[in-house]
């Protein structure tokens, strides 16, 4: 459309020189007229091909970015959150171990106390019984002793007196020596 005014007007120039006029250096108003109107369509023409896909494209993409950053918000947050989900579980699970470990070792310990404490009863127990062992065994050998020394000094005294005893004689002299000695 441009191309049409210029020619129009390079064809009006033309004319107005070959009669004599000169070259008009003032625009006229039809050409300011053209030139108005031809500035207005392009503002439309860039308006409705060049400016609004251009604004839409811009929008689109500072909503995608807009978008973007969200999700990048988003995704930060969840990853500060598994973070510290992951973190309080690492703390559960040594809160747990330690647990386990105190737990073992008192039940060790309690263990332990408990072997030791059969071990000193059953010491105890077969000290007892070898105490008793040793009783019964002492009061055996006194029994025999204080036998066999009866029976010597019932065969002394025999001999002293010398005369022959009956064995009615030797135990009753026996049992008699042994009642004196179980005195003393």
């Amino acid at each position: 459309m441009e191309w049409l005014i210029h020619a129009l007007a390079a064809a009006e120039g033309a004319a107005g020189e070959a009669a004599g006029h000169g070259p008009n250096l003032w625009p006229q108003l039809k050409h300011v007229a053209w030139t108005f109107v031809n500035f207005l369509v392009l503002l439309w023409l860039l308006n409705r091909f060049l400016y609004k896909p251009l604004i839409g494209m811009i929008d689109a993409r500072e909503k995608e970015i807009e978008e973007s950053l969200r999700k990048a918000a988003e995704d930060r947050a969840e990853a500060e959150r598994l973070r510290r989900e992951f973190t309080e579980q690492v703390a559960r699970a040594q809160q747990e171990a330690q647990a386990i470990i105190a737990e073992a070792t008192r039940s060790a310990q309690q263990e332990a106390d408990r072997i030791l404490t059969e071990a000193r009863e059953k010491a105890a127990q077969d000290l007892e019984r070898a105490q008793e062992t040793i009783r019964v065994e002492k009061e055996r050998a006194l029994a025999e002793l204080r036998q066999e020394v009866a029976n010597l000094a019932v065969a002394v005294a025999g001999k002293v007196i010398e005369r022959s005893l009956t064995d009615e004689d030797h135990a009753r002299l026996a049992a008699k020596f042994v009642e004196e000695v179980g005195k003393h």
